[in-house]
């Protein structure tokens, strides 16, 4: 009877967290769990390289177009740098990996706290709105 009570006590803490299969952290297994101290470095470090990232994807490096120009190619509100189209694909792709690796860490380094749900949502929100201000800033022809 004990096994049976064992058995359904596992099944049923894999059913109320099915966010363990998407979002696992991952450490080396030697390591059961990371210190106070270094989790917050890697928190604040995580934290700072998903602001300048997001920042530097929302106001790329030249800035943006201030007015139409049809006869040199080029509308107002899209990056300058865009000009340059393999270096541009090489920036977005580049910034675009370390945002979202940056906020796959926080993600991990919260996973269990309280207010993980909040701040899964507020991810998945400045994802959303960087991928449209992606949209906004690069042209048709050159997002990847």
């Amino acid at each position: 009877m004990q096994s049976q009570n064992t058995e359904t006590t596992t099944s049923t803490s894999k059913m109320i967290n099915p966010l363990n299969f998407i979002i696992s952290p991952t450490s080396p297994p030697w390591i059961t769990e990371i210190p106070g101290k270094i989790r917050n470095v890697l928190l604040v470090g995580a934290a700072l390289i998903a602001t300048v990232t997001f920042q530097a994807g929302i106001t790329p490096p030249g800035g943006v177009w201030q007015d139409d120009d049809l006869k040199k190619g080029h509308k107002a509100g899209h990056a300058v740098y865009s000009d340059q189209i393999v270096a541009f694909h090489i920036f977005l792709i580049c910034n675009t990996r370390a945002l979202t690796s940056s906020t796959f860490l926080l993600l991990c380094l919260t996973f269990g706290c309280p207010y993980f749900l909040e701040v899964l949502i507020a991810a998945v929100s400045m994802m959303g709105t960087y991928g449209s201000g992606i949209q906004c800033i690069a042209p048709d022809e050159s997002v990847p």
